[in-house]
């Protein structure tokens, strides 16, 4: 039986009220509404049943920093976090054991007939963010502003808005200057009718995708499962690739912490930063 707890808005953190030996806690970082992250996660969990026995429960959170604070509280026994959230959750004893391909970008975005040419000029100007956890949506350019001695607020002023949405059309409405999104969802859809209103000034390097983790006490068999239904997803299902769309993954792969190591490095060069 799937459970599906909507702790993102009427329930209070259960800590480990749970029995890991009769259910698997996953969490999902909150990218989407708890109806959608239902919709979407469902079918994953209801095959890791299948192949486990174990019940599922589907949580999320009302926010990021929630989220993190859960996972830090080693709540989930098997976690979707973004990549900066993993790492502040890692030392309650966490792993690697999947992820999405291919890397992503992040952007500064400004309207077409912006003035601004350089991340230089955004010297007094103001951004649009999604959050202080975000690589994509604001850490990747506020170190490249920190290394310019272009600081906040007394340089610049930035703004976090946590939704993609509201930047996009923050900066159209002329309420920022500039925006700061992962580059590939200006593909979405719901933005056909305004991404050419839109230019890219700057990327980021490549992240790597959102990592599938599990907790260092799950029994290696247990995880192993776990991987086996995660691999098991492919564009040739609708329901997956409905799943694989949402997430902007091509195809989920095995993982490791070294494959995040090099990205490690840059946030713990600017922990300031991420914290």
């Amino acid at each position: 039986m799937l459970l599906f707890l909507f702790s993102f808005i009427c329930l209070p953190p259960k800590g480990g009220a749970h029995d890991p030996g009769t259910v698997i806690k996953f969490g999902v970082f909150p990218y989407k509404s708890p109806r959608a992250t239902f919709e979407l996660f469902g079918p994953i969990a209801k095959s890791i049943e299948k192949k486990t026995g174990k019940k599922v429960e589907l949580v999320s959170a009302p926010d990021w920093h929630t989220y993190i604070e859960r996972g830090k509280q080693g709540e989930y026994d098997l976690a979707l976090p973004c990549v900066t959230c993993f790492f502040h959750m890692q030392p309650a004893g966490y792993h690697i054991i999947a992820r999405g391909e291919p890397s992503f970008y992040g952007g500064v975005i400004v309207r077409r007939d912006s003035d601004l040419t350089t991340i230089a000029q955004l010297k007094g100007k103001k951004i649009a963010a999604i959050g202080p956890h975000s690589y994509a949506g604001y850490i990747f350019l506020k170190i490249k502003l920190d290394e310019m001695g272009i600081t906040a607020p007394e340089n610049v002023t930035i703004n976090f808005l946590n939704k993609v949405d509201s930047i996009i059309f923050g900066i159209l409405n002329k309420e920022y200057d500039a925006g700061l999104i992962r580059v590939d969802q200006l593909d979405g859809e719901q933005f056909a009718a305004v991404r050419d209103k839109l230019r890219v000034l700057a990327v980021s390097p490549a992240i790597p995708q959102f990592p599938f983790v599990v907790r260092n006490d799950m029994p290696p068999s247990m995880a192993e499962l776990i991987l086996e239904v995660l691999l098991d997803i492919t564009a040739d299902d609708p329901a997956d690739k409905k799943l694989l769309d949402s997430l902007r993954f091509e195809k989920i792969v095995p993982a490791r912490e070294s494959d995040y190591e090099s990205f490690r490095k840059i946030i713990e060069m600017h922990r300031d930063i991420t914290q």
